[in-house]
């Protein structure tokens, strides 16, 4: 073999592993391109449950909160009736005294 077709053969492996190297490259360019396409469907759907999580613990929130003042107004009420019952306690102390006077 003559050094010209020695080099024709080399520039030919050359020119072919470019190819090769190429068709690789655009291999895994579509590859990456579904795991990113791939990764972006998973982010919609998680987004989507992420948003109705949301709303239910903003619906959740909103139920503590008024579980919370109905606690807070019957522990009013309570401390109320307490107050009534201590008075009326008193009320009947003083009857009490004053029948056992008489």
């Amino acid at each position: 073999m003559s050094i010209k077709e020695a080099g024709m053969q080399f520039i030919g492996s050359i020119e072919n592993e470019f190819v090769r190297i190429g068709a690789d490259q655009m291999e895994m360019g579509q590859q990456l391109t579904e795991r990113i396409n791939g990764v972006a469907d998973r982010v919609k759907t998680l987004d989507g449950k992420v948003a109705v999580l949301d709303t239910k613990v903003t619906a959740l929130d909103a139920k503590v909160t008024s579980m919370q003042a109905s606690i807070d107004e019957l522990q009013a009420g309570q401390a109320s009736m307490q107050q009534t019952q201590t008075e009326m306690m008193h009320i009947l102390i003083a009857i009490q005294r004053k029948l056992d006077v008489n």
